[in-house]
């Protein structure tokens, strides 16, 4: 996908803001630790004082529209507890199915209890709404949950959204231990700070490497 200008922008203010929060560590396109997602600005900020543990670090994802921001900001838990309803819902209607339309089974083994059975064509309104939404959250569970997943993996101390104004309507949209920047001319404002989420030593000290490696690329 070829990146927008508003897109870049917004990157340019996350740098900008991450350089006046301390950080002297900072890159863009950044792949975070424990996780396959690239974070689109990653930042590290040391410790003033010599400890025997690492400095903070920082993970700002720019979303420049309300359909960008949403692709990202599912509930991944609350997705688990739909998806584990329908399943139950679609066996115990998978099993009325199975008396009602004995013509549906596929005789693909000798005996019908280990048969499968095919109700596509049939349209049956039920089995076809209740397959469809458990398609929407599959798909959901394995690209739409990138926020819930970062802030539970631990894959930085501090995880900001940058957005335009207008892309997040709500604070009970921005993702759990997340924080809210929101551009405000050619500045980053704070919405909302995020919370201090726990990262082990080896896992901070691996997104400094990465953040290194990409500036000296």
């Amino acid at each position: 996908m070829v990146e927008t200008k508003a897109h870049r922008e917004l990157k340019a203010l996350s740098v900008d803001w991450l350089r006046l929060r301390g950080c002297d560590a900072i890159a863009p396109e950044v792949k975070l630790p424990l996780s396959n997602y690239r974070v689109d600005v990653a930042g590290y900020r040391s410790l003033r004082r010599m400890l025997d543990s690492p400095g903070e670090t920082f993970a700002v994802e720019c979303k420049q529209s309300r359909a960008d921001f949403l692709r990202d900001a599912g509930l991944e838990e609350a997705s688990k507890s739909e998806r584990c309803d329908l399943r139950e819902r679609l066996r115990t209607l998978r099993a009325l199915l199975v008396v009602h339309l004995p013509q549906c089974r596929r005789h693909q083994s000798l005996f019908s209890e280990y048969d499968t059975f095919d109700f596509c064509d049939w349209r049956h309104e039920s089995w076809y709404r209740l397959t469809r939404r458990l398609q929407v959250l599959e798909n959901r569970l394995e690209h739409g949950v990138k926020f819930s997943k970062i802030a539970r993996y631990g894959c930085a101390n501090y995880c900001y959204i940058a957005v335009n104004d207008g892309v997040v309507a709500l604070d009970s949209e921005i993702p759990m231990g997340w924080g809210l920047l929101r551009r405000k001319g050619g500045v980053l404002e704070v919405i909302k700070e995020a919370l201090r989420l726990d990262s082990i030593n080896a896992v901070r000290l691996k997104l400094l490497e990465r953040i290194a490696r990409s500036k000296s690329g």
